[in-house]
């Protein structure tokens, strides 16, 4: 959790230096602090996948989703499909 705040920190900090150019006139852009923004960005995507891999689950919840969608499945057919099958065998 640390080197998620760090991260975000630099981040933010980098990109504000690196986009100082756009609302000072006279000074450029910086391309090293937004190197260094990529760089945080990237930490702080690989920090947020191994938070959702390892993320607990319940599986109680999922187990009853699947259980109620194919218990839900009609046992007679549709309208649309009777009429389907009519227009076939006539």
């Amino acid at each position: 959790m640390l080197l998620l705040l760090v991260a975000s920190v630099i981040g933010i900090y980098g990109l504000g230096r690196g986009l100082t150019g756009l609302f000072e006139p006279g000074q450029g852009i910086d391309l090293i602090w937004l190197a260094v923004t990529g760089v945080a960005m990237m930490v702080l995507f690989a920090q947020m996948g191994r938070v959702h891999d390892t993320w607990l689950r319940r599986r109680d919840s999922h187990e009853r989703q699947v259980q109620q969608t194919t218990q839900e499945e009609p046992a007679q057919p549709s309208a649309a499909q009777a009429e389907e099958r009519e227009g076939r065998s006539a």
